[in-house]
């Protein structure tokens, strides 16, 4: 499991304090890439690892392509409370803070499992 998919379930793992009353959570995550897509697919793994891990207490939804929110719109859909959770590069924000745009920097891997 890379540290990435670790560090997520972890931070879900512990939203399940928040769930004092029993209840399943079923959250809503959009992504800008299409289903078939690296990025589309890891969403769709994570959100099977955040329903095993908890039991069941919180479903994770993937709504690849934009169907639930384009790109751009994701970041302000979470700010604004619209969904709890999304995915997103974070380059495509480094217009905001500059150090966003480490993940787009060339020649840091060569391949996936760089």
């Amino acid at each position: 499991m890379t540290y990435a998919l670790k560090a997520g379930v972890a931070l879900a793992l512990t939203a399940t304090t928040a769930m004092a009353d029993g209840h399943a959570q079923n959250w809503d995550m959009p992504m800008a890439y299409a289903a078939t897509n690296y990025h589309s697919e890891q969403g769709v793994l994570f959100a099977e690892r955040v329903a095993e891990y908890t039991d069941g207490a919180i479903n994770i939804t993937v709504h690849p392509g934009g169907s639930l929110f384009g790109g751009g719109d994701i970041k302000r859909a979470i700010q604004t409370g619209q969904v709890p959770i999304g995915e997103r590069f974070m380059s495509a924000h480094a217009n905001e803070a500059p150090l966003l745009g480490w993940d787009n920097l060339p020649f840091i891997a060569t391949s996936y499992a760089d």
